[in-house]
């Protein structure tokens, strides 16, 4: 595998120097689809955005042009990719993951299994609950301000998601952005906004569209995994084997926590023991 993800400390937060302002870009990748559901993206000091993002247009410019990256299309050769060569393709990639690699970005991913996520919420009565959009979201923010409090920084984190038509993920998020509040631990409060995160269209946002690499990577990785399939080909190669991230893969264990934090209680597990049918016959005959 060409990217390092056990790395995760990046420097920045090895130095005692606090960070001014962190953003984070976070995109899903075929969120309504099985059998996983994934958000992945970057977050780094506002002031590293500015400088990345005139890097990343550079590379997008770059002959062949295209006007903004989706992963989606880079696999399969169409939009922005239709008619591009395999190895221009593959040098195009090359290039984008360097500039990640060249900045101080710090990756962040969750990915749900189906499996996983629906006996315990496909079914429940709240909307918001039964959507794995909104879980997926919580569970991302909390991994990420998690991991920044035990690092003592104490930074605001602005979060920007890629826009979401569908399943009224958007007014979800923002409507359960309180409640999230709320619940959170004391020690996460100085890094989360009073307000709810902001939702932008990835055409439009440099972060959003390295945020979507990441995220259909993480995907067609976990997809592979967990259908038993060869893991996919890496098409840069070693490029970027220094990037950092955090990383989680939402187990059982983790599943029953994060019920019991949105819902309020643990879930209740039913288990059946089925009687010897010969020996109910043999009583009733008696």
């Amino acid at each position: 595998m060409s990217w390092d993800w056990s790395r995760e400390v990046p420097e920045a937060l090895r130095s005692n120097r606090l960070l001014v302002m962190l953003k984070a870009y976070i995109d899903d990748s075929e969120m309504g689809q099985g059998p996983l559901y994934v958000l992945g993206g970057w977050v780094a000091q506002a002031s590293v955005w500015a400088p990345f993002s005139d890097a990343w247009s550079a590379v997008l410019n770059m002959s062949p042009k295209i006007r903004y990256f989706k992963f989606a299309e880079a696999m399969n050769f169409t939009g922005e990719f239709a008619g591009i060569s395999e190895s221009l393709r593959d040098e195009k990639l090359r290039l984008l993951v360097r500039e990640i690699a060249d900045h101080p970005l710090l990756g962040i991913s969750v990915s749900i299994p189906h499996r996983i996520f629906a006996p315990l919420f496909a079914n429940h009565r709240t909307l918001s609950i039964r959507n794995p959009y909104v879980l997926a979201f919580f569970a991302l923010v909390s991994r990420l301000v998690g991991y920044y409090g035990k690092q003592g920084v104490k930074d605001k984190i602005e979060f920007i998601f890629d826009h979401q038509p569908t399943f009224k993920s958007m007014e979800l998020v923002q409507q359960g952005w309180a409640d999230f509040l709320k619940t959170a631990p004391e020690e996460w409060r100085p890094l989360l906004t009073n307000h709810a995160p902001s939702f932008l269209d990835d055409k439009d946002s440099v972060g959003l569209q390295a945020a979507d690499l990441h995220a259909g990577w993480v995907r067609a990785m976990n997809e592979a995994e967990e259908l038993g399939l060869p893991q996919p080909r890496a098409i840069w190669g070693d490029t970027g084997h220094q990037i950092k991230r955090l990383y989680r893969h939402v187990t059982n264990e983790m599943a029953e926590q994060l019920f019991e934090r949105i819902v309020g209680h643990r879930p209740v597990r039913f288990t059946y023991r089925f009687l010897d049918v010969r020996r109910v016959s043999l009583a009733l005959s008696c």
